[in-house]
């Protein structure tokens, strides 16, 4: 055996991988050692560009044997690193590439809570996972505490809040008139965001609130509009689409609930991505007490924005709106004339033939 294979022989029998439950991904392993037989396994662990699978029976291979494995209906070879004849395990090195790790990520984020940060680290794709997630709204009171738990993990993590602050001061007055979006991963509540449904008068939104302390009553506020504020996202999970989930859902909301604008307040690092998707700068800023006195800038949108891709990039309209935009209209909840429903589609089509070249 050559060093490098006792070197990681070695290594392997002293570290872990990432844990995979039984039968989850299964494939085969053909027996050249017998005619036309394949032996079944199931993929029990993975490490950077290394799998641990569990063969159905013993096998008369060695470290450092070049085997072909098929996983998802590909069949790719994998070089054995060691083999554990008591609990019939092998390790086995490869490329885990193109659609073998697509297939692998999805199926973990499908299966496990294990994040796509935790994915990533063992070189598993993780950036385009929204589709695995489950979109929906608090429900009871233990949905509300365990919003409560992410809001103060989050605001913790960026700075804007002590990470013991006691849960009650979580709870914001308008909590009892807003919708709370909860994104889930296998039950597990990742993300969230407040709908504000305010009117402008008994039920204030909370920029109003904070601007008109601020002596400032220039903004003109009313039921047409809807506020999002607390947009929390657990940091494991950022580097994804989640956030574009959650804009996508809130979309949704405010056109069913027949809202004209959307409002936000936003820090200096977040304005920049609500401005790329339409939201306008407004003018208007205040500070935050709840972060620790933060300067936000105060954003709008209209529904023109994903319905006439109004302030959207020619090229940006379909990948921000498109999808969401198509679900509305086949849902009926949304009508689009012939002309805007002609104009959006050329965005579409440009958008995908500029990918189908890139």
């Amino acid at each position: 055996m050559n060093a490098y294979l006792m070197k990681q022989e070695s290594l392997f029998a002293s570290q872990d991988f990432l844990s995979i439950p039984e039968h989850i991904i299964c494939g085969t392993m053909k027996d050249e050692k017998a005619y036309k037989h394949y032996d079944y396994f199931s993929v029990t662990g993975i490490k950077a560009k290394h799998l641990e699978l569990q063969m159905n029976r013993t096998l008369a291979i060695k470290a450092g044997d070049i085997i072909r494995i098929k996983l998802f209906g590909l069949l790719v070879s994998a070089q054995v690193i060691y083999n554990d004849h008591i609990d019939n395990k092998i390790a086995v090195y490869l490329d885990l590439a193109g659609r073998l790790r697509w297939e692998i990520s999805h199926l973990l984020l499908l299966h496990t809570r294990y994040t796509p940060y935790e994915l990533l680290k063992v070189g598993l794709s993780c950036s385009r996972i929204k589709a695995y997630m489950e979109f929906g709204f608090v429900e009871n009171q233990q949905d509300y505490e365990e919003v409560l738990k992410l809001r103060r993990t989050t605001y913790a993590e960026a700075g804007k809040m002590e990470a013991d602050r006691p849960l009650e001061q979580l709870k914001y007055f308008f909590d009892d008139y807003s919708d709370i979006l909860v994104v889930r991963h296998n039950g597990r509540i990742i993300g969230s965001a407040t709908l504000i449904y305010g009117d402008g008068q008994s039920q204030k939104f909370e920029v109003q609130k904070f601007m008109e302390e601020a002596g400032d009553h220039s903004f003109e506020y009313n039921d047409k509009m809807m506020e999002v504020a607390a947009l929390c996202v657990l940091k494991d999970y950022r580097k994804t689409d989640i956030v574009h989930g959650v804009l996508e859902h809130l979309c949704f909301e405010m056109i069913k609930n027949q809202k004209e604008h959307i409002i936000v307040s936003s820090d200096d690092k977040l304005a920049k991505m609500y401005h790329s998707i339409g939201f306008e700068y407004t003018g208007k800023a205040f500070t935050q007490p709840k972060y620790q006195d933060l300067h936000m800038h105060v954003m709008i949108v209209s529904k023109d924005a994903p319905l006439k891709a109004q302030n959207v990039r020619f090229l940006h309209w379909w990948p921000l709106w498109g999808e969401i935009v198509k679900h509305m209209k086949e849902k009926s909840v949304v009508e689009l004339g012939f002309f805007n429903n002609l104009s959006l589609s050329l965005r579409e089509l440009s958008y995908k033939f500029v990918r189908l070249f890139a």
